[in-house]
């Protein structure tokens, strides 16, 4: 087996049994406690984010690391990316739409109470951890094999978990954002410049519309109606620079050969399978 299959091969299999260890928790052993809200917290990322976590390193110890090179990346890339995350939103919602009017039901994930712990996740250490995860410990074995093939597998892992949690429409918004903050990772050889923008995405996509839920319906509107329009300038921007965003020395974003090094792999593949079982145990 080539270096770069048996590299893929671990990294699915071992993010698959990281989360598959915290849905096993989630799904089928929180409910069965009488646990508090904050009790439920703390075990869920004691399970995920020591246990599984160590899981996964222990996987993909063996696989050579890859030091990413110290980079700059520009202003103007820094706003396009920022601006781009605002375009997943919109996409995001436009997808929520379509959704709800083919199967006739409202589609949304699951909504938390702004308290201070939540918040404490969502801006601190969710960026933190994830980017830590998804972006560092990614890259380190699968930059060496290409960027895109880095940037592709990572931000497709970092997406269908979501769908486990927040629904089906989350998994394209958080495949886009993957890849923005992947792409700013490889730019930069800077994890905090990903985690800054993560921070920032959940700070606007998510903390302020909830805020303004307590506020009036009409401050939620209007505000939704100033992101869809960033996110629309955002899209307009990219198509305007595409030719311009270098991705190993070229401006695809996804390649026949990536894809087939990505979804016919059995560690992506059981990866995969593992996340639709579990979105089927939670869903029924």
């Amino acid at each position: 087996m080539d270096s770069k299959k048996k590299s893929i091969e671990k990294i699915g299999f071992g993010i698959a049994i990281m989360f598959l260890i915290s849905w096993i928790w989630a799904i089928f052993i929180r409910n069965k406690l009488n646990l508090t809200s904050v009790q439920n917290t703390i075990i869920g990322i004691i399970v995920l984010y020591v246990i599984g976590l160590c899981l996964f390193k222990l996987i993909i110890k063996n696989i050579p690391n890859y030091k990413i090179e110290k980079g700059k990346i520009s202003l103007k890339e820094l706003v396009l990316c920022f601006l781009l995350q605002f375009s997943s939103i919109l996409v995001m919602s436009v997808l929520t739409v379509i959704l709800s009017k083919i199967t006739g039901n409202e589609i949304g994930g699951e909504i938390d109470a702004l308290t201070p712990l939540m918040l404490f996740q969502l801006l601190i250490f969710n960026p933190i951890i994830e980017e830590y995860v998804f972006r560092k410990l990614f890259a380190d074995k699968l930059l060496k094999h290409g960027e895109l093939l880095f940037m592709l597998t990572s931000s497709f892992c970092f997406s269908i978990v979501h769908g486990v949690s927040l629904g089906i429409p989350q998994i394209l918004y958080t495949f886009i954002l993957g890849m923005i903050w992947s792409y700013v990772y490889i730019k930069s050889g800077n994890l905090l410049v990903p985690i800054i923008l993560h921070s920032l995405s959940n700070l606007f996509g998510s903390v302020i519309i909830q805020s303004l839920q307590s506020v009036s319906q009409i401050a939620v509107s209007i505000y939704s109606m100033c992101i869809m329009l960033m996110g629309i300038v955002g899209i307009i921007l990219f198509f305007s620079n595409k030719k311009k965003i270098k991705i190993d020395n070229d401006n695809k974003l996804i390649t026949k050969l990536a894809l087939k090094d990505i979804f016919f792999n059995k560690g992506i593949l059981f990866y995969i399978i593992i996340t639709i079982t579990m979105f089927i145990f939670k869903n029924i």
